[in-house]
């Protein structure tokens, strides 16, 4: 009687694994398809296509390959949020590999982020810096976070926002408009505050992408009137957060203003299909500004291996680190 009862049981989970491994078949033979159907007239159409060759409608991005096979596991995935949010921990952990000496301050520098020395060291925006002439600060510091609060609170909202963004306006239009913005405002931080302040994070960016979604939302009619109010809310919250915690909210209202410029800027999908011209042109944009963005990381991290510092930014690192102040993008 035990033996048939462990025969059923054996060739129960056989027949469940078998079921799982066809699955994972069709996952993965899924990922190679390079047609799809169009929403609207129901042809089949290439991946590619960005509308509908027989009846021209507007067609969301859908990822292929890899992407498509992540989706399968994380539903909402877009390769540009998650390739941010990747970067993003990824720099963090490899600042703190480099900066940890294997005692009890590494819990501090986990928790609350490096110095401002090492901040300055690893590339985080600082006025007087980007005024002689290292502007890859601008972008670097979008990447660099104080301490894994600081980044956890980016990332989260980065989660929220990104997907729903890079859905509606592309990846090469969100990817701009997540490094424009950020720019925007460490370019507006540096020219309010003193031109010793440090600062770093994406919130910058974050405000950009809310600023922006909340203008599409009223002007595409994307969203419903909750999502817009939530991202309204958000956005009252953070900048009030950001006043208890003295973090740099001059940054957050540069981004949220420059965000809801382009979101003025950006036409209508629902109403006016994109040239192809356009189309050429949005495509040279965004591999231009993706090769801008890894060089500006490569010079930051350059610069914090690079032995022979120049004479002029030794001499005013010793100088004034009593006088600068650290705000992050909270």
């Amino acid at each position: 009687m035990l033996i048939t009862r462990l025969r059923w049981k054996l060739r129960r989970l056989a027949i469940r694994l078998e079921g799982q491994i066809n699955s994972w078949e069709n996952i993965f033979k899924g990922t190679r398809v390079k047609t799809r159907m169009c929403p609207s007239c129901r042809a089949l159409i290439s991946n590619a296509e960005s509308s509908c060759s027989l009846c021209g409608a507007k067609l969301n991005y859908r990822p292929s390959g890899l992407a498509k096979l992540l989706t399968n596991f994380f539903p909402r995935f877009m390769p540009i949020s998650f390739t941010l949010l990747t970067v993003n921990f990824l720099f963090f952990i490899f600042t703190f590999a480099f900066e940890q000496n294997a005692s009890l301050e590494d819990l501090g520098l986990l928790i609350f982020g490096g110095d401002r020395t090492t901040l300055i060291n690893w590339g985080a925006d600082i006025g007087a810096y980007v005024a002689q002439g290292e502007w890859w600060r601008l972008i670097s510091g979008l990447f660099i976070h104080i301490g894994i609060i600081h980044l956890f609170f980016n990332s989260y909202a980065l989660i929220f926002i990104g997907p729903l963004l890079e859905e509606c306006l592309g990846k090469e239009r969100f990817f701009f408009t997540y490094i424009a913005t950020g720019v925007c405002s460490f370019i507006f931080s540096n020219w309010y505050y003193p031109p010793f302040l440090v600062t770093a994070g994406a919130s910058g960016s974050v405000f950009g992408l809310i600023g922006l979604a909340v203008v599409i939302s009223k002007r595409w009619g994307t969203w419903g009137n909750l999502v817009q109010q939530q991202l309204i809310h958000w956005i009252i919250y953070a900048f009030f957060f950001g006043i208890i915690i003295g973090a740099n909210n001059a940054a957050h209202l540069a981004g949220a203003l420059s965000g809801a410029l382009l979101g003025l800027l950006f036409p209508d999908p629902n109403k006016q299909g994109e040239t192809v011209y356009g189309s050429f042109v949005t495509k040279i944009l965004y591999w231009i500004l993706l090769l801008i963005t890894l060089v500006a990381l490569t010079m930051a991290i350059k610069n914090r291996f690079e032995l022979g510092w120049s004479a002029t930014s030794t001499v005013l690192t010793n100088n004034i680190l009593t006088l600068i102040q650290t705000k992050s993008g909270l």
